[in-house]
């Protein structure tokens, strides 16, 4: 039963974190392959995300029903760091999610798991406007 009550809230909070239409998730791709975009992380295990100009790298923490998320945001090809990385940390309820600005309209869209074990982690990528597509 805890089985099908988490895959049940995981989907709800991957419907959350998801953008309103396949179309836009996917920028016209297969629905599969948004879902090939999300990577599920424990607590303590780090993660590495560029998702536009920007390089998100960090971990979390459970604590009770929250997942504490720690965060380091800086420029993707910024390797000698001349521009300071960001420490951002969200403490993100379970079953909630929160988006990271990576400018251009793009996210890194972060949710917590119904029970705050696992966080899932993914871009979130803006429409091309239909003036950039003509």
């Amino acid at each position: 039963m805890r089985t099908a009550l988490t895959t049940l809230a995981l989907a709800a909070a991957l419907a959350q974190v998801a953008p309103a239409s396949a179309d836009e998730m996917t920028r016209g791709r297969p629905h599969s392959t948004y879902l090939a975009m999300v990577s599920t992380y424990k607590p303590m295990q780090g993660f590495n995300h560029v998702v536009g100009a920007k390089r998100f790298v960090g971990y979390f923490l459970q604590n009770g029903e929250i997942c504490a998320v720690t965060v380091m945001s800086a420029v993707a090809d910024d390797e000698r760091l001349e521009t300071p990385p960001q420490r951002v940390q969200i403490d993100i309820p379970a079953a909630g999610r929160s988006e990271l600005l990576a400018g251009n309209g793009d996210a890194l869209g972060i949710g917590c798991v119904a029970d705050a074990s696992e966080i899932k982690v993914a871009p979130l990528l803006a429409r091309p406007s239909k003036a950039a597509s003509n």
